[in-house]
């Protein structure tokens, strides 16, 4: 591929990631170099920032739920802390995931950039681009507002009920966004507006995090989609001319390279992605259930930012094992397509190497979570599953006390 193709398929894919690049920038994470030492400064001086401001959150958080346990350890006092912690648990994991990946990340875009469909392409492969890439830009900006919003909800919150309540002509005090502990008394008005603000910023910090981790992968994903969908088409469509055999083996022979570097992008995405799957797969059973169960029986008052935080979660697991999956059976399909194709028509040799197409994609290519599990539509099918399990068992608890 030409330099100037070449630079013109990463602007596209770049575009194809602007919300993802945008919330990076917000965490002090850039593929790019900084233009000069003071931009460099600026993102180092984020990047400290947002780190040091999320683990703080994540402390003072575990050590409420702590002191919580020690002091009053019932269903209805406990299990409201879990689904915030472990979203700002997963948060930390993926920032340092993030972080020892960084590198990785940008080599994966270059890379993918020399394997981008440019122009001129067929109608079928232009039409399969162009409903991928807005498939792609409507499911991110969808994930982007809810997390936008619901972060925002649990922000304003305290500060809606406090005149709430003095509309009701009830005593008010502003609380506070989350339930955290401090070694200092919270409740004095300076330290009170201190805290107030960090926490704004942990949980705005936090969403920044999971937005860039979590639609980095699912647009990485949905583009190596889109690419073996189109290798499909070009299988499919293969010897429907008349060609030469030395054409028709040509024509093989791009494929099967075009297959191996799908193959071996696919696995250095995986290998980049698997700690951060497995984490998401592990937690996300926990927090779904902890805010169902929040929602249906203790906090009314938090039922719009709860069900926000519900919507967020089933969409970013719902996500991953969405394009894990189309991936799957997008491999699947290689074998299909090249048994749908004029291959009779062509010589003994172009059919042993279209052997090795079908059997190669034989050979599933899965994201895994850490090699445990092949992540799929399955999965996702298990993981609610399980939180409605966890849900009916701390139900039936509650019930009972």
């Amino acid at each position: 591929m030409e330099e100037s193709t070449m630079k013109a398929a990463k602007q596209e894919i770049e575009r194809s990631l602007k919300i993802v690049l945008f919330s990076m920038q917000r965490i002090g994470f850039s593929f790019d170099k900084p233009k000069n030492a003071a931009a460099y400064l600026l993102q180092k001086i984020i990047l400290v920032v947002s780190v040091c401001g999320i683990c703080l959150h994540v402390f003072s958080e575990l050590a409420y739920i702590l002191f919580t346990f020690a002091s009053s350890p019932s269903i209805e006092d406990v299990v409201p802390l879990f689904h915030t912690f472990g979203y700002g648990a997963l948060s930390v994991a993926k920032i340092f995931a993030f972080w020892y990946k960084k590198s990785v990340f940008g080599e994966l875009v270059d890379e993918l950039a020399g394997i981008w469909p440019m122009p001129p392409l067929s109608d079928d492969a232009q039409e399969f681009k162009d409903k991928s890439l807005t498939a792609l830009r409507i499911s991110h900006r969808w994930y982007f507002g809810v997390n936008i919003m619901g972060v925002w909800f649990y922000n304003l919150t305290p500060i809606i009920t406090y005149f709430y309540r003095i509309w009701q002509d009830q005593d008010a005090v502003i609380g506070f966004v989350w339930a955290s502990w401090y070694p200092f008394d919270k409740h004095q008005p300076i330290a009170h507006i201190a805290c107030y603000l960090f926490e704004m910023y942990a949980g705005v910090a936090c969403v920044w995090i999971m937005v860039s981790s979590d639609l980095l992968f699912s647009g990485m994903a949905s583009h190596i989609a889109l690419l073996l969908r189109i290798l499909q088409w070009r299988l499919e469509s293969f010897a429907s001319t008349e060609k030469t055999d030395d054409e028709n083996y040509e024509e093989i022979r791009s494929n099967i390279q075009l297959h191996q570097r799908l193959i071996s992008y696919c696995n250095r995405l995986e290998e980049a992605f698997s700690l951060v799957n497995l984490i998401n797969i592990v937690m996300s059973s926990i927090n779904i259930c902890c805010v169902v169960f929040v929602i249906v029986l203790l906090e009314p008052v938090l039922a719009i930012s709860n069900k926000l935080f519900l919507a967020s979660i089933l969409i970013q697991v719902g996500a991953m094992c969405w394009y894990a999956d189309d991936i799957l059976h997008a491999n699947g399909n290689i074998s299909a397509a090249v048994y749908n194709s004029g291959w009779y028509k062509t010589s003994p040799r172009c059919r042993r190497s279209l052997l090795f197409i079908i059997l190669r994609s034989q050979k599933p290519i899965a994201f895994t979570a850490m090699k445990f599990t092949n992540i799929s539509l399955k999965t996702y099918s298990s993981i609610l599953t399980r939180s409605y399990s966890y849900f009916a068992l701390l139900y039936t608890m509650y019930s009972e006390k």
